[in-house]
């Protein structure tokens, strides 16, 4: 812009009549007097007209509020508004964004497991025992039935090895209990036969897995028992609907806790009188041990180390003292 003479004389003294010197103070040295430039900024009379707008520089708080990451809050997709504020209300006030849920059970895998915990309840000597009854007039044989099915359509040939003697021993327990219920009442497993030589519904193809026909005792016999370590333990897995077996588990088997859960499952079988019954220095043991007696070491002395794994403060005191298997004893009658 072009100035007038008289301006810039105007605006010169003005200049001048601000406070321009200050004394600069060393850091260092010999103290020594300089004179500081100073320079100062002359608005045009356009910027007189235009406000100035300041920048605000952000703000840090001393409160949680102020540990909160500084990057955009981006919404999931799938996101609702309500999910959305939620998540603007945790982050103000400090609490650390959880992380993604881990995805849902499949719901036929989900109403199967809460028929499992509303049908399973405790009885004498921690027997588990189902009501097969609640569950026929409550129509849950369809939704056992729907469990069986989906698992039938799953690959077990691609999931870890804890996985498929998971998904084997539900498979196993599932479908009992799905014939079980097609069939009751019954007193006993072993009353739903074949065909008159039948001794139960162990032989029958009851379900199809990768194409293959089987039935329980090809899942027990020829698949858990023989294609797995630790065959043992799967007796403590499969349950036959019977009080003489060890426990219908009141949750579905997993992987991740395979082996905590199975060795649990026997030590609560081998510490009740359905497993091993106390009989002062004679034992009686259920006839699984012999039965499947090559399962457990071949022999009663194996099995009796087999025992002495698992066994609680009155059946070690029983063993240490020498105790004996002198017979086997099993019960067939339906665990309700």
């Amino acid at each position: 812009m072009r100035l007038t003479l008289l301006t810039q004389t105007i605006l010169t003294m003005a200049a001048m009549a601000l406070p321009g010197l200050v004394w600069a103070a060393p850091d260092c040295g010999e103290a020594t007097v300089s004179m500081a430039e100073v320079t100062h900024t002359i608005k045009t009379p356009e910027q007189f007209v235009a406000p100035d707008v300041a920048v605000l520089e952000p703000v840090v708080a001393d409160s949680p509020s102020s540990l909160i990451q500084s990057e955009p809050l981006i919404a999931d997709p799938t996101s609702t508004p309500q999910t959305i504020v939620a998540q603007v209300a945790q982050a103000a006030e400090g609490v650390s964004m959880p992380s993604p849920a881990a995805p849902n059970l499949a719901p036929a895998v989900q109403a199967y497991a809460d028929i499992l915990k509303r049908r399973i309840s405790r009885g004498d000597a921690g027997l588990n025992l189902f009501d097969y009854a609640g569950a026929k007039a409550a129509g849950e044989l369809e939704t056992i039935s729907g469990y069986t099915d989906y698992l039938a359509t799953q690959n077990p040939d691609t999931m870890s090895e804890a996985n498929q003697i998971a998904y084997w021993a539900n498979l196993y327990n599932a479908l009992t209990l799905k014939i079980v219920l097609e069939n009751y009442p019954v007193s006993s497993i072993r009353k739903i036969k074949d065909g008159i030589f039948s001794m139960g519904p162990w032989k029958r193809d009851v379900v199809t897995v990768n194409g293959a026909a089987l039935s329980l005792d090809k899942i027990e016999h020829e698949i858990l028992r023989k294609r797995y370590a630790n065959p043992s333990l799967v007796h403590y897995m499969v349950n036959c609907a019977s009080i003489g077996c060890p426990n219908l588990s009141d949750k579905i088997w997993v992987g991740a806790t395979l082996d905590a859960d199975r060795e649990q499952a026997a030590r609560d079988f081998i510490n009740s009188p359905r497993g091993v019954a106390i009989k002062g220095s004679k034992l009686k043991a259920s006839s699984i041990y012999d039965w499947f007696r090559e399962d457990f070491g071949g022999s009663k002395s194996a099995t009796l180390d087999h025992f002495r794994k698992y066994a609680g403060p009155e059946l070690k005191t029983a063993l240490d003292a020498g105790a004996k298997i002198e017979g086997y004893d099993y019960d067939w009658s339906l665990n309700e």
